[in-house]
């Protein structure tokens, strides 16, 4: 018996970390509603829910915090990587996984126990928000940003700007930090666990979560959405656009999903609302009004064939009113779910089985071989 095309529905391990309940529209992380996390939490506290299995005590919580602040700064040689790969003009996201799988160099690996492999998960998360600014300022001809660390948000703002942000921005940030840190066994995810499940180490994990999220039918499609809002341009050239993709057959960025196809992403609500936020604070609304528009637009036209308005519509809203670059916006979804790769890698190894799928083969079998010169 195969399996579904893409695997879907296939269970591939029991989980303790994420529920997603799509038909009553919520997400839980270790038992708790994303919607209160994302109202009540910080990042650095719902990390470690994740990857400890509980919410912190306030020391526990302070501990891990300056730990992070600790080991923000990567070894010289990343950081010295991250500024060559912006002299060659490399894409961020390649950038950032290179840099995580830099990591590894200079570092005893032979310990492979869940505690030093924990370890290795804090350190790459601690470290992605620093070469991910320094790469952006080095390619403009910037040197590094010393920012202090009192949060993961504001620290990569800061980094990024050499100067602090408005903490209205930090905060829409960090709630974006916290939605985006977990989702299931999405396709980054089960590539973590697909190499977590051959004993390799957690930068190896990362840096292949990494190169699953590049693509553009995963984390890519936020830098699609931000493309398209740009290009639409203004509210009133909404359902010209949207009507020009359709017929010619063309996926409209920002709408669509595996799970939800009975409503909408019930992380949607809460970027929205921060989406909203910050064009109040910047005084800026033509993209909130774009997307808005194809919320509705697109909405419409596509709904009742199950295709919704998905995270990345307001994601690429968020990232624009925080002055990021574009192609800035996957490396930052990555360093908000390298939490979620290290906590499911951790969890599958704990009753590791190597992950070996089978196939079935279709093609013809008992060729004769020719030699090369009757081979016409």
């Amino acid at each position: 018996m195969i399996a579904p095309p893409g695997l879907e529905g296939v269970a591939v391990k029991e989980t303790k970390i994420c529920l997603i309940d799509a038909d009553a529209g919520k997400i839980y992380y270790r038992g708790y509603d994303l919607e209160e996390l994302a109202e009540r939490s910080t990042y650095e506290e719902t990390a470690y829910l994740l990857l400890y299995g509980r919410l912190p005590r306030r020391a526990e919580l302070e501990e891990f915090r300056a730990r992070l602040a600790s080991l923000r700064r990567p070894p010289r040689h990343v950081e010295e990587a991250a500024g060559l790969a912006a002299s060659a003009g490399a894409e961020p996201i390649d950038a950032l996984r290179t840099a995580v799988s830099l990591m590894a160099a200079g570092e005893d690996l032979s310990d492979r126990s869940a505690e030093a492999e924990l370890a290795r998960g804090i350190k790459a998360i601690a470290a992605m928000p620093y070469v991910v600014a320094h790469f952006d300022r080095a390619r403009r001809g910037l040197k590094p940003a010393d920012a202090e660390y009192r949060g993961h948000a504001q620290y990569f703002l800061a980094s990024l700007r050499g100067e602090e942000p408005d903490p209205k921005e930090a905060r829409a940030l960090d709630v974006m930090f916290i939605v985006y840190a977990e989702h299931g066994m999405n396709n980054s995810s089960f590539t973590a666990v697909t190499v977590a499940s051959t004993l390799a180490d957690m930068y190896a994990v990362i840096t292949a979560a990494i190169s699953s999220l590049k693509g553009p039918l995963h984390g890519g499609a936020n830098v699609d959405a931000a493309k398209m809002i740009a290009e639409i341009g203004d509210p009133e050239r909404v359902a010209e656009w949207v009507d020009k993709q359709l017929a010619a057959g063309r996926r409209i960025p920002g709408f669509g999903h595996r799970i939800y196809k009975r409503g909408p992403d019930p992380r949607l609500k809460i970027l929205k609302g921060l989406a909203k936020g910050l064009a109040e604070l910047k005084g800026d609304f033509a993209w909130l009004e774009i997307a808005e528009g194809l919320e509705e637009y697109v909405g419409a036209k596509l709904a009742a064939k199950g295709i919704y308005p998905n995270t990345d519509l307001y994601a690429s809203v968020i990232f624009h009113y925080l002055g990021l670059p574009v192609d800035l916006n996957l490396p930052a979804f990555a360093m908000a779910r390298a939490a979620g790769w290290a906590a499911h890698a951790l969890e599958y190894r704990a009753q590791n089985r190597l992950i070996r799928p089978t196939e079935r083969y279709v093609g013809p079998v008992n060729l004769r071989y020719q030699p090369l010169e009757e081979r016409g």
